[in-house]
């Protein structure tokens, strides 16, 4: 919003579940792992982030890959390691593929807290997904071609 870029960028947010032979989700979005919600939920109402009922989790697929200016993966598992990772998926998309943290000039990984239980690691992910959102929009405009290289 602060950059005017509100119409310039679709997100999609989607995950590994449901391709390569993996079940889909068992519900339509966060809120019904009851579990993992409860040890988000505080964190993202901290920032200020609500999520909608209406969104929901969805696996990506050849169509969306294609279509996407950039793809990125939380962590490696997802990009490159895990038997149905992005790129043994997506071999002719790779050049589009990234890290999240990239955004933000770092290399790391964002933990997968799926099964987890501990609220520290929670709000880390979910403040350092922030972080990165608001210290890498700049880099993520110069990858999509939306702003100048010169920013």
């Amino acid at each position: 919003t602060e950059l005017g870029l509100d119409d310039k960028f679709k997100v999609d947010s989607c995950g590994l579940l449901g391709t390569c032979g993996t079940e889909m989700p068992r519900f339509p979005n966060m809120m019904g792992y009851a579990d993992l919600w409860a040890l988000t939920d505080s964190h993202l109402q901290r920032l200020g982030i609500e999520v909608p009922e209406t969104q929901t989790a969805k696996p990506i697929d050849r169509a969306i890959a294609q279509e996407a200016s950039l793809i990125l993966a939380m962590n490696r598992e997802i990009l490159c390691e895990l038997p149905g990772n992005l790129i043994n998926q997506f071999p002719d998309f790779g050049f589009k593929m990234r890290l999240f943290s990239e955004m933000a000039g770092d290399i790391c990984d964002l933990p997968d807290c799926d099964g987890k239980s501990d609220s520290q690691m929670y709000q880390e992910v979910v403040f350092g997904i922030d972080s990165i959102v608001k210290n890498g929009i700049k880099k993520m405009c110069m990858l999509t071609d939306v702003l100048p290289q010169t920013l």
